[in-house]
């Protein structure tokens, strides 16, 4: 997770970790559902890359 900025760090978190749906994690980082998925969808891009995984077709 060190390739990740720490607000998609925190947003990943949120959604996996705590299983917080998309619009839980916006009210608890007080940022609107669309700037919430977003973090979450680049995050997990980065991861994907970062892994080598070929997964990331699926973005």
């Amino acid at each position: 997770m060190s390739v990740l900025s720490p607000l998609q760090r925190e947003a990943i978190s949120l959604a996996y970790f705590k299983h917080l749906t998309y619009a839980e994690v916006a009210l608890r980082l007080g940022i609107p559902e669309p700037t919430a998925k977003t973090r979450i969808r680049d995050g997990l891009k980065k991861l994907y890359k970062a892994l080598g995984s070929d997964a990331n077709r699926a973005f």
